[in-house]
């Protein structure tokens, strides 16, 4: 039987695991960054113990490489590319999962991620844009009820958060990516299982068309 202190430990240890893949998820690390120990738990408020569990698990997942210390992988476009496509395939059928398994309670958490993009588009606020963009997609995997496939969609984004953060899109630009995302929160909320899946895949190709826009202009 665990003691009360391992149980706190194994606590925080998953807090910390949390709170270093949102930063992933949504690009404040960065392609290139080094993650060091020390200072990253400074910043988190923690001992390095806890921090340095959780980088080892990142980066057995493949979304940081050890080089002396943790490194964001930098991605190649063909990489990118490689992971729009399983994106389609993988995020493509946790909508039309998740048209089907869609509850009230569901809905409401999308909806409020929905209004969140919205409102961080028309504010022009890139980071609060990736934010509910990354938490979006993600909740529309956690509504899919398949955790398997939730796993399979959180580790693409900890491979591509970073890169996406990259993307330079053109100021008021943000507001091009609200029509995919309604007609996604749509089509579950309808239950349209096709409709989801083909608004998610329209979603996906466009970042990418983004972001390989931003590698070739010599932005990554």
């Amino acid at each position: 039987m665990q003691t009360y202190k391992a149980l706190v430990q194994d606590t925080l240890n998953e807090q910390i695991y949390q709170q270093i893949k949102e930063k992933l998820f949504v690009g404040e690390f960065q392609p290139g960054d080094r993650l060091v120990l020390s200072s990253l738990a400074t910043a988190l408020g923690t001992s390095a113990v806890p921090v340095r569990d959780a980088l080892q698990k990142l980066e057995s997942l493949g979304a940081l490489r050890l080089e002396r210390t943790f490194v964001v992988p930098q991605l190649t476009v063909e990489e990118l590319a490689e992971i729009r496509d399983i994106r389609e395939n993988l995020e493509g059928l946790s909508a039309a999962r998740a048209a089907r398994a869609a509850t009230p309670e569901s809905l409401a958490v999308l909806h409020s991620h929905f209004e969140a993009i919205v409102d961080a588009a028309h504010a022009n606020d890139t980071s609060r844009f990736l934010r509910a963009n990354a938490r979006f997609h993600l909740h529309i995997a956690e509504m899919s009820n398949s955790p398997i496939l939730r796993d399979m969609i959180e580790q693409l984004w900890l491979r591509m958060g970073p890169s996406v953060r990259l993307a330079k899109a053109e100021s008021g630009k943000l507001i091009n990516a609200i029509p995919d995302h309604e007609a996604a929160y749509a089509a579950i909320a309808a239950r349209d299982a096709s409709a989801a899946r083909k608004a998610v895949v329209s979603d996906v190709v466009g970042c990418f068309g983004i972001l390989a826009e931003s590698f070739q202009g010599g932005n990554a």
